[in-house]
């Protein structure tokens, strides 16, 4: 078996990254794990300040590695966040769509805005954003895409209707879209994540109403699941 270190230089050595939701958590540890390979990267949270306290950790001269704060609900702030791009930014050679959300109830009594929150979020960012870098990619003939979805979107659980809808929404647009890639030279890759013990799942999903229940779920750590998912994707060159 090819050594992790190994499997993630020849994938990702050299390489610039767009990562979405790199504040903290899961994102924050992609970004750490594979900032020893990377030629730079852009990282992107609605978090200012927690985006760019990552990239001063990950590069402190600031000359390899850029935040910048989005608000991935929003076309405008995203078409913002991704604008005058240096050129070896514009496209990346991997796009990590990472961000998400959750904001757990029963079906018929979640707020319609927080359906919508989870669709734009956790759906529409990463179709905006593939949109804006795939074009670019396709041109270029390389390319590599990773969405972060969820085992929720194949397995739907109790009370988390809306946040399950919208990861099986991110699971059909990316199976689809691995399927019209193939012979492009771009690579499309989605990940079907176990729960992640981040702070967020913590706050919002064991200190909710259905906490008790989510306490028996298998989970990984944010930085076992970025090597894990990492070396998954690297292993699909």
């Amino acid at each position: 078996m090819i050594g992790e270190k190994v499997l993630l230089q020849k994938a990702f050595g050299g390489k610039t990254f767009v990562i979405t939701g790199a504040a903290k958590g899961l994102g924050a540890a992609m970004a750490r794990t594979l900032a020893p390979y990377w030629d730079g990267a852009l990282l992107l949270d609605i978090d200012g300040d927690g985006v760019e306290s990552v990239a001063r950790e990950l590069d402190s001269s600031g000359e390899k590695v850029v935040a910048r704060q989005v608000d991935l609900t929003s076309g405008e702030s995203i078409e913002e966040a991704v604008a005058d791009l240096p050129p070896n930014f514009d496209p990346p050679d991997v796009l990590v769509n990472n961000a998400g959300i959750t904001a757990m109830a029963m079906a018929g009594a979640q707020p319609i805005e927080e359906n919508r929150r989870m669709m734009e979020v956790n759906y529409f960012a990463v179709v905006a954003l593939i949109n804006r870098f795939l074009p670019g990619m396709l041109e270029r003939h390389s390319g590599r895409l990773v969405t972060i979805a969820s085992g929720s979107g194949l397995l739907p659980n109790y009370g988390g209707s809306g946040y399950c809808a919208s990861k099986a929404a991110v699971v059909g647009y990316s199976e689809a879209l691995r399927q019209e890639l193939i012979g492009t030279g771009v690579k499309s890759h989605y990940v079907l994540l176990p729960t992640v013990m981040t702070d967020f799942h913590k706050e919002n999903v064991l200190g909710g109403e259905f906490g008790e229940m989510a306490k028996g779920l298998p989970t990984l750590t944010p930085d076992e699941a970025a090597r894990r998912l990492l070396a998954q994707a690297a292993l699909g060159i």
